[in-house]
């Protein structure tokens, strides 16, 4: 096979095998391919029968020649689900999780099944992914070596600052003891998580004790082990290993080499072999996981045989790549503008910069206090400049004076409070959009800044007003109103790393932490700078910074506190002559910056929410707090930091994309269209109790046991060799043996984790249906019904009964529901606030497609008008709008993203980033050829086939609209009516592929039968009709996985047609309604 030619050094994201292997198993290349479906925060958390929502987008991911089983998936989402709640259960504020973070742990699942099941086995198919598919995609690379088993106990997970990944890591923990139990793995020695410095352990034990964990810091004497029947997390900073013991350091071979051992930011060892090594002894025998912002820039940062060998690494380790592209592309975090001056030599030119950065923080904090809505809606916390200095002590010569990059930043604070007729004119620069600071084209660099700051400011009163904001910076900022007042320094007394700064007698505004408080007060004394020894009293200024008393508006410091220390606060920041070495600590500090709780936690900028959040007017300012402005001062790093958010194929500085509204034309008007709904005031849950015992008829499960055997890969697709069926069943003598306590627990948790009070379930009860084995069919091999290993043998038949009573109770519970909800549905109207009515579509299409971004906005003219036509093309057949006055409203926004290959083409070529983006979800390709094919045969056949007859149609919005419990919470895509008279024939209609459907019992097949049998005679409603149809968009002749494979006839008897046939299945489909 030809190598691939790197005419540069590989980029970590084109080494991710693993992680490549576990997106291969839903039969998806790349992230965006699996998350496409899963970003709808409508999808987040857990539904009413205690599975997540994202579970059931997944399900459609799964095929039979893959190797995820649909059962497989639901225990990995069980797992899930029990871990939240059991973390979340001391919280306030319980977690609900993002979809990558539910990915993350979803793909720590399977692959942790896979490890202790068997870990030859994985090996293997790693190993044959990445010969057979991975080395011949062309956007990977092609010289990894093959996987060793020592490779295969080492996990990463590089997941952006501010994603969550502290939570993630808690779950991480039971994920792997739940398996190592499971399998009889041998006992871990200890449960180890290392951090870079104390301030981050302390804040690990912190979170620890909040999701209910039992953790403390390592201690020497400490023996690790179980407290309270739990085993203890210890946490020790990572600078506390040796080789051998000392005051403050602890010998590596102290521990014995069966630890399951978390490393956080571990950016910090990774260019180390000497940490490297003793991460390898705590884990010889047992397990890692490590997680860091910076994985790819720790190897960037490096060269030759050490860049390949960390490539190599951590191309093997890394389980989940969710890094700042990903995090800032979702719309997660602030938003950010970057600057940076090369030179502090024109000093009249650094301190208009730096009173710029002044204004800034000022304009951030008038809009915070500007509306109760920045901090009560949206979460914002009060805004808190920073500087950090490359060095703290370092002395070099300014004017003739010896100072420091803190030193720096104390001199001009200094001098804006002593010289105020300077400042002022500064001011009045700045504000002016032609003067001020230059950027390299000779615009104003912030020449649409300060908006707040500039309102009511008049033309021929610039100078007075310039004086009043500079009287407002030094009181909003600074706490002062004295003329004339210094600035002053307090060390804290007997302590050696807390500056407060004031002016005057002023309470403090500023803090600076730094390691050695001492030489920094001497070089200011030296500089003339007032410094005293002083009580704080007893808190910190710097620990209680984020509280929301704090006086605190400016943090100064080296890059000390960049780990271990976390705030929602920061919204300016000052990097004051930072080389390319720190790049790794100022991507982190950068991370922290652009946190950002957002509107309901959604963890979203505003200019970003999706809609489904309904946020209410949008408070002045609130994009300016939602902006991150770093100011760089000899700041070297920052152009290659730039470089790399352009490698990421993020933007360099403003914002990539331009939004374009697009309104939508309600056509409901006066039109009476019937709907069904549950009638309000109706519980299930309050007034039915469920025996499962009375289900056994109707409830039939199948339940397959045998070994998945999975042949090599071959030209991308993987072969499942089938096996013989065998039909067991447990009969007496096996159920005598099992643990029936344990499957009764194990059956009460699953009904605890669906919130299903009101089933009864006793010990009796389950041996009762154990007894009739009637109601279920056991595929499996021979031998493994055999009693040959009495311990393994009767935990696996265990496993199995809890298998098929965990599938019977779900199935018999939703039956239980469907049936009873199923007398208590009326019809009702529907109305201009019907969930499935929007008043626009926001498109977000980036500014280099500057071709589409006419069409998009000659779309809106031509709706605005009136004039739209049927169809209307933005680019070719890839994004179009469609108009059907049959639908309910118009235009229906079309987006094509793969092409006849199911390659993604509306991405760019090198990042993926997407070029376009369409909120509300745009019709996907067989949803818009069915419209379209309605379209066509009801102009063709208006005056016979529906002469007499009125058709609307309508696009029902998944977890919005109409949904069916029994079949699995299933939201047809579309609602059809065909009406006569007063007769309204009401059909739900859902375009999809049949590969993930097993036959024809699937209930969203069989949802035509609940709606004929047991809804529509309940309505007591004789002029409507129900109906539900599958238009399926897998042909015919493909379906042979349904075996056997029936006679078309067969299908259309289930309410099912086949659309790539021919439009012909539309004349078919109104023929079954009508």
């Amino acid at each position: 096979m030809a190598k691939k030619k790197t005419k540069q050094p590989a980029k970590l994201q084109e080494a991710l095998v693993l992680f490549k292997y576990i997106l291969n198993l839903f039969g998806c290349k790349d992230l965006a391919a699996l998350s496409g479906d899963l970003k709808d925060p409508a999808l987040e958390g857990v539904d009413d029968e205690g599975c997540s929502r994202m579970f059931y987008t997944l399900k459609k991911y799964l095929y039979t020649d893959v190797g995820i089983s649909e059962q497989e998936l639901r225990e990995y989402d069980r797992h899930i689900v029990k871990y939240t709640k059991e973390i979340n259960e001391r919280r306030t504020e319980k977690i609900t999780w993002k979809y990558y973070q539910y990915l993350a742990l979803l793909f720590t699942e399977i692959y942790l099944d896979r490890y202790f099941t068997d870990k030859m086995r994985l090996l293997d198919d790693i190993n044959c992914f990445l010969v057979d598919e991975f080395n011949f995609r062309p956007e990977t690379w092609h010289e990894m070596p093959q996987f060793t088993d020592d490779d295969l106990n080492k996990l990463a997970f590089w997941c952006a600052t501010g994603s969550g990944k502290t939570l993630m890591l808690h779950v991480n923990i039971k994920q792997y003891l739940y398996y190592a139990e499971k399998h009889h793995a041998k006992k871990l020695n200890r449960i180890l998580i290392l951090t870079p410095n104390e301030g981050l352990s302390n804040q690990h034990i912190q979170e620890l004790k909040a999701s209910g964990f039992y953790a403390e810091l390592f201690n020497k004497q400490g023996q690790g082990g179980l407290f309270g029947g739990k085993q203890t997390v210890e946490v020790i900073d990572i600078n506390k290993l040796a080789d051998t013991d000392g005051d403050k350091t602890v010998a590596i071979d102290s521990f014995e080499g069966n630890n399951l051992v978390l490393v956080d930011e571990g950016h910090r060892g990774s260019g180390g072999e000497v940490w490297k090594g003793y991460r390898n002894k705590l884990t010889q025998e047992g397990f890692s996981f490590e997680y860091s912002a910076t994985f790819g820039q720790a190897i960037a940062a490096l060269s030759g045989k050490d860049r390949l060998a960390l490539l190599e690494e951590y191309g093997k380790a890394t389980l989940f790549d969710y890094s700042y592209r990903y995090f800032y592309n979702d719309g997660y975090g602030k938003d950010y503008r970057i600057m940076n001056m090369t030179s502090w030599d024109d000093e009249e030119k650094l301190n208009m910069y730096l009173t710029a950065y002044l204004l800034c923080l000022y304009e951030q904090t008038l809009s915070y206090e500007g509306s109760p809505l920045v901090k009560n809606r949206f979460l914002i916390a009060r805004p808190l400049g920073i500087f950090v200095g490359g060095s703290v002590n370092a002395v070099r010569t300014v004017n003739k004076r010896q100072v420091s990059d803190v030193v720096q930043i104390l001199l001009f604070i200094q001098d804006f409070v002593d010289n105020p007729d300077l400042y002022c004119g500064y001011i009045k620069r700045l504000f002016n959009p032609d003067d001020g600071i230059k950027n390299k084209n000779g615009y104003s660099l912030f020449a649409n800044s300060f908006v707040l700051s500039k309102a009511g400011m008049r033309m021929g009163e610039e100078d007075k007003f310039a004086r009043d904001t500079y009287n407002k910076v030094i009181k909003t900022l600074f706490h002062s109103d004295l003329p004339n007042a210094k600035l002053h320094l307090d060390k804290q007394k007997g302590g050696d790393e807390e500056i407060g700064l004031r002016i005057g007698n002023a309470e403090y505004f500023g803090v600076i932490n730094v390691g050695d408080s001492a030489k920094l007060v001497a070089l200011c004394e030296a500089n003339g700078i007032l410094c005293e020894t002083k009580e704080f009293g007893q808190l910190s200024l710097f620990a209680e910074i984020n509280n929301e008393s704090s006086p605190i508006n400016i943090l100064i410091g080296s890059k000390k506190f960049n780990e271990g220390w976390s705030s929602w606060r920061v919204s300016v920041m000052g990097l004051m002559n930072v080389g390319r070495s720190e790049g790794s600590e100022i991507i982190q500090l950068f991370g922290r910056g652009v946190r950002l709780k957002g509107f309901e936690y959604s963890l979203k900028r505003s200019s970003k929410l999706d809609s489904f959040y309904n946020p209410g007017p949008i408070p002045k300012g609130l994009r300016g707090i939602e902006t991150l402005n770093i100011f760089g001062v000899r700041a070297d790093y920052m152009d290659a930091f730039r470089k790399y958010l352009e490698d990421e194929g993020l933007p360099a500085n403003e914002e990539n994309y331009i939004q374009i509204d697009i309104p939508t034309v309600n056509l409901l008007g006066d039109t009476k269209l019937k709907v069904i709904r549950l009638k309000q005031g109706y519980d299930f849950k309050k007034s039915v109790v469920v025996n499962p015992l009375d289900m056994m008829e109707d409830t039939k499960i199948k339940l397959d046991w045998t070994p998945r055997v999975e042949a090599m890969y071959s030209s991308g697709t993987r072969v499942r060799t089938e096996v013989a069926e065998y039909k067991g069943t447990l009969n007496e003598e096996h159920l005598s043996l099992l643990d029936w306590n344990k499957i009764f627990f194990a059956l009460q948790q699953l009904k605890n984790e669906r919130g299903w009070y009101n089933m009864q379930l006793t010990v009796e009860m389950l041996h009762t249906l154990m007894a009739n084995p009637s109601w279920y069919e056991l595929v499996i091999q021979e031998a493994d019904m055999e009693f040959q290993d009495f311990g393994r043998d009767v935990e696996r038949w265990e496993n199995i009964t809890i298998s098929l009573l965990r599938a019977y109770i779900d199935r018999a519970y939703k039956r239980s529901k469907g049936k009873w909800e199923a007398q208590f549905m009326e019809t009702v109207y529907v109305n201009d606030n019907d969930p499935n009515f929007f008043d626009e579509y926001t498109v977000e299409v980036r500014q280099d497609q500057e071709q589409w971004i006419e069409r998009l906005k000659e779309l809106r003219e031509q709706i605005n008008s009136g004039n739209m036509k049927d169809n209307f093309e933005i680019n070719s057949k890839w994004i179009q709008a469609l108009r059907f006055d049959r639908h309910l409203y118009y235009p229906l926004l079309c987006l094509t993203d793969r092409d006849d290959r199911g390659k993604r083409i509306m991405v760019d070529e090198n990042t993926n980033e997407p070029l376009i983006k369409i909120s509300p979800v745009p019709l996907n390709r067989g949803e818009k050829a069915f419209v379209e094919h309605i379209r066509n045969y009801y102009n063709e056949r208006k005056d016979d086939v529906f002469a007499g007859k009125d058709v609307y149609l309508l696009r029902n919005e998944s977890r919005k609209g109409i949904g069916f419990f029994e079949a699995n919470n299933f939201y047809p895509d579309f609602i059809l009516w065909v009406n006569e008279g007063k007769r309204q024939r009401v059909s739900f209609i859902d375009p999809k592929g049949l590969r993930n459907i097993r036959g024809f019992e699937d209930p969203k097949i069989q949802l035509y039968n609940l709606l004929k049998s047991e809804i529509e005679p309940k309505l007591n409603d004789p002029d409507i009709v129900l109906d539900s149809f599958i238009v399926s968009n897998t042909p015919y002749k493909e379906i042979s996985f349904w075996n056997p494979c029936e006679d078309k006839s067969v299908f259309k008897k289930n309410h099912i047609v086949f659309q790539m046939e021919n439009e012909d299945y539309i004349s078919e489909l109104f023929g079954m309604i009508v």
